[in-house]
């Protein structure tokens, strides 16, 4: 019978759940024109056909475009007279950007175990 020893590196359930979702809101920025919406948009709230207009695509793929980053909470719109203005979700925006750097190490605790890796042949 082989017995399984706790290894203090085994990825948590929590973290691969983290994992995932960082995954997944970088997909729905994994498209040039969503990212490029989000960057037009840090400038303050904008229609769909402004976004269309400045990137040079169709209104119908910029409202597809929109739909997907605010599906990710991303983007957040609002209904002004017969407008939808479109802004930046600022907070989940910038919550990705520390969950990202943490879970690749940029960020965080990432570097406390690096003395007990040493160890390690790599």
């Amino acid at each position: 019978m082989v017995t399984r020893q706790y290894h203090p590196f085994v990825v948590s359930a929590i973290v691969q759940e983290q994992a995932a979702q960082v995954s997944e809101d970088l997909a729905a920025l994994a498209e040039p024109h969503r990212l490029l919406m989000l960057r037009q948009l840090r400038r303050g709230p904008r229609t769909a056909g402004y976004l269309a207009r400045a990137l040079d695509i169709t209104p119908s793929l910029a409202s597809h475009h929109l739909a997907l980053l605010e599906r990710a909470d991303l983007v957040q719109r609002r209904r002004i007279g017969t407008y939808i203005c479109y802004a930046a979700n600022t907070a989940k925006v910038r919550a990705l950007h520390e969950r990202l750097g943490r879970m690749a190490g940029a960020t965080g605790a990432a570097g406390e175990h690096a003395a007990a890796l040493a160890s390690e042949p790599c």
